[in-house]
């Protein structure tokens, strides 16, 4: 394990602020943006993390990005009056 468990607030906000930037190519493909804040926390980190735990920090940011988004995205979405019952009628 890497000792920068304390900056976790920090490379949180670099991997936001990496996440934001990334193509949205990316941003639809959780193993792509895992590599895209990978390459961002590299530029950064590599000195004082091991590749496979902020690879490990990349991959489970992106699934929160992911699930957070699939969130959004389904409150931003109107139900339709009568839901699924109303479809199978």
């Amino acid at each position: 394990m890497c000792d920068i468990e304390g900056e976790k607030r920090k490379i949180d906000a670099l991997l936001e602020r990496a996440a934001r930037a990334a193509p949205a190519s990316a941003r639809a493909d959780e193993s792509a943006l895992a590599d895209f804040c990978l390459a961002a926390a590299s530029e950064f980190y590599a000195t004082e993390c091991p590749d496979e735990c902020l690879r490990r920090r990349c991959e489970d940011f992106a699934a929160r990005v992911m699930r957070r988004e699939a969130l959004e995205t389904a409150r931003a979405t109107p139900m339709r009056r009568g839901g699924i019952a109303q479809a199978k009628a």
